[in-house]
């Protein structure tokens, strides 16, 4: 097992309380989601719509009405509505849209810049069309078509959807965060251009197209992961702007664009006169939040992530020693094209950030399960991040606390060692986040100027408790 070194507690006070942070300012504060279950939706009439009738079906043009919340008929002047088209709804104030069965065709960006819009219903009887939690898709499920522009915050695009239209999120500016199962091949032209909130996207590592403009003027999203499958990159993918005096192009990511190296997405961004930060291959099971990075490259290319997750009532007797609140084992293996199973070798990176939403990472402890071998794999106590490094994927298990009543304890493990001292100090200088009761436990020089705030005091306090020194 690759472990991470850990630096003597002098070394390490002195690099803490020399470090500079600059915390980064976002850009805008994201607008709460707005909801359409406030009053009920009205049926549209003929007079809230321009409109023309061809081969006997009507082809919505634009949205004239006042109403936000708004049914479409299947009919008009007797005749089905059978198409809306690009724009139709375009900067109107609508927060609620049912579409008709009689509906078969919806232009790209059909509901452009309709910022209140949170939820797009289908009728269940459209063959073409339907809508899950308010976001629409064709009727197999396999296309995302439109997401309504008012919804903010994180998005999961489902498993089994291979296709994100164009313009499916085009300026949908209240989007933070973009996550996909791994079904996804396409990207579609101008897919997400003009997120302006979004700051963080994982890409299906089965991606094989971004089409143009896709991530075009997305301003805060800083950084982005090109995975190895990628075969097509359109024009100005990544365009940031065109300058107006000499019609130069600004790109995003500029120190933020992760590649493999010799990979296509490589030399199209090395076309581009950029460089890119190398990296393995990223393999992700989404269901379970945890992602591995192939470093060397050394599976094959049709290679995916699976991973069994168990939440434990109790754990190998190796572990007697520790105490904890939950603790997870997860069975870590890849899986190929054919359906064979294996435990590879290598080097590897392994993330465990998402498996559960109350997990404190510095009261974790983090194990590669090996009999009689209870040694935890050390990971960064300043990051908000469970991440380690191994030569073996396989077994693992977590263990995380929320009981921090014993006075100097930081981890909650039942035991005072020097890694709560480490948590003291890095805590000190600010450079990693508490929970109060943690706060709580570092604080334990009670008197003084030190009183209620974790010191260099407090640290030092538990450090000579640690190594069995009487305290003063």
């Amino acid at each position: 097992m690759k472990r991470l070194r850990i630096f003597s507690f002098a070394l390490t006070a002195v690099i803490i309380l020399s470090a500079v942070l600059i915390p980064a300012t976002p850009k805008a504060e994201a607008a709460s989601q707005p909801t359409y279950k406030s009053s009920e939706p009205e049926v549209a009439t003929k007079s809230d719509f321009i409109y023309r009738i061809q081969n006997d079906r009507v082809y919505i043009e634009e949205y004239t009405g006042t109403k936000t919340k708004v049914i479409i008929p299947e009919e008009i002047d007797g005749k089905p509505v059978f198409a809306i088209v690009s724009n139709a709804f375009s900067g109107s104030d609508l927060t609620y849209l049912k579409l008709p069965a009689s509906l078969s065709l919806l232009g790209n960006n059909a509901f452009n810049e309709c910022d209140s819009l949170t939820h797009v219903d289908v009728s269940e009887n459209n063959t073409k069309f339907c809508s899950i939690d308010g976001v629409v898709y064709t009727k197999d499920k396999t296309t995302l078509r439109a997401f309504p522009a008012g919804r903010g915050g994180s998005f999961m695009i489902p498993d089994g959807v291979t296709t994100i239209s164009n313009f499916a999120f085009y300026r949908c500016y209240q989007l933070e965060s973009v996550n996909m199962y791994n079904t996804v091949t396409l990207i579609g032209e101008r897919a997400f251009s003009f997120c302006w909130n979004l700051k963080n996207i994982r890409l299906s590592e089965n991606l094989k197209t971004i089409s143009p403009f896709a991530f075009s003027h997305c301003d805060d999203l800083t950084e982005i992961h090109l995975p190895k499958s990628i075969t097509s990159i359109g024009n100005d993918a990544f365009l940031g702007k065109v300058n107006s005096n000499d019609s130069s192009k600004e790109y995003y990511f500029v120190d933020g664009i992760y590649c493999v190296k010799g990979s296509y997405a490589a030399k199209y961004i090395k076309s581009l006169g950029l460089q890119y930060i190398s990296e393995g291959t990223l393999l992700t099971d989404v269901t379970a939040g945890i992602t591995v990075t192939d470093i060397n490259n050394v599976l094959p290319n049709d290679a995916s992530l699976k991973v069994d997750t168990r939440l434990l009532s109790s754990i190998p007797e190796d572990f007697s020693n520790v105490k904890y609140t939950k603790a997870y084992v997860f069975d870590i293996y890849v899986a190929a094209s054919n359906g064979s199973i294996s435990v590879p070798t290598g080097e590897f990176k392994i993330n465990f950030d998402n498996i559960a939403s109350d997990l404190i990472p510095s009261a974790t402890k983090l194990y590669s399960y090996r009999v009689g071998d209870t040694e935890p794999i050390s990971f960064s106590l300043t990051q908000d991040s469970v991440t380690c490094e191994a030569d073996v994927l396989g077994t693992y298990i977590l263990l995380t606390s929320d009981d921090f009543s014993l006075k100097g304890d930081a981890d909650g493990d039942g035991r005072i060692t020097l890694t709560d001292a480490r948590l003291a100090l890095i805590a000190s200088a600010g450079l990693v986040k508490l929970t109060e009761a943690q706060k709580n436990a570092c604080d334990v020089v009670t008197a003084g100027a030190d009183k209620d705030v974790i010191t260099t005091a407090d640290a030092r306090r538990i450090l000579r408790t640690a190594a069995g020194l009487k305290n003063d």
